[in-house]
């Protein structure tokens, strides 16, 4: 009788609505299940980032309020270069402006699917001021990666170009940001899936990827159809980066034709696709 008392008494005590600790404080409402939404490090403070809800559509790029929140503070709409780009948005998960947020930059696209040119923008969401834009009829440009190049402690941003629309040169630019680097620059998503390198690619291109823990990961190739052309991973891997390298050909070995791609990264619960220019 003691021991079922006992019990009882534990059961009343888990599930009375005195205990806070399983108590929900906040919901978001209903999210449009085509819109993209979840949590990104934007506030930086003495223990590291701060996370706040954004919400990303065909329109627009929003990030809320602190806290709990879905009232936009900052919101950035793309144009029709950056629609066509696929609404390629990216946090540089750096403090340029030492502001306390970190900078985003943005992917556009210009021509025709058989053979986009791209540029992109470094720009400060909080007031809208761009940073760096790289966007010239001659050429095509890679995302801009950001980080400590030549060890001097201060971090420098790299471009490559591609003579656009031959592609038969390409180059390298760096600039010098002026910000100091630390150990706490660039610290990768726990989930991330990077824009492949080189891209375009001929004939073979890197596909970075970042995540958590251990898991069950796939990595495969699409071509515009939908169509499976390859599967790089499909096996479970250890947490942290990894580097898979694809050689432009399909699982028989068969050296794919010019054109654009997709890549599809795949965990236990959350997935990503970009898309990346095959040459020949």
């Amino acid at each position: 009788m003691v021991k079922k008392l006992l019990v009882l008494f534990f059961l009343l005590m888990v599930s009375s609505p005195s205990n806070a600790q399983w108590q929900q404080t906040w919901s978001s409402g209903n999210i449009n299940y085509n819109n993209l939404s979840g949590w990104a490090n934007f506030d930086k403070g003495t223990d590291g980032w701060a996370k706040r809800l954004y919400l990303l559509d065909t329109l627009k790029f929003q990030i809320m309020q602190q806290g709990y929140s879905t009232i936009p503070e900052y919101t950035y709409t793309f144009n029709d270069a950056e629609r066509l780009a696929g609404y390629q948005i990216y946090s540089l998960s750096n403090d340029l402006t030492n502001d306390g947020h970190p900078e985003f930059y943005i992917l556009s696209y210009y021509g025709t699917s058989e053979n986009y040119r791209q540029a992109f923008k470094i720009f400060d969401i909080t007031t809208g001021t761009t940073l760096l834009e790289k966007d010239d009829a001659n050429f095509y440009y890679t995302y801009p990666t950001i980080w400590d190049m030549d060890n001097n402690g201060t971090l420098e941003c790299l471009v490559t170009k591609y003579e656009y629309p031959t592609f038969a040169n390409f180059s390298f630019e760096v600039y010098s940001t002026g910000l100091v680097s630390s150990k706490d620059v660039s610290s990768p998503e726990k989930f991330e899936l990077k824009q492949n390198f080189p891209n375009p690619f001929n004939p073979t291109t890197e596909i970075n990827f970042s995540i958590e823990t251990n898991q069950p990961v796939t990595l495969k190739i699409f071509d515009i159809k939908g169509e499976l052309i390859r599967t790089l991973v499909n096996e479970t891997m250890s947490g942290g980066s990894h580097t898979i390298t694809w050689n432009g050909t399909n699982d028989k070995g068969i050296r794919q034709a010019t054109g654009v791609y997709f890549y599809e990264l795949r965990s236990e619960a959350k997935f990503n696709v970009k898309k990346m220019l095959l040459l020949k």
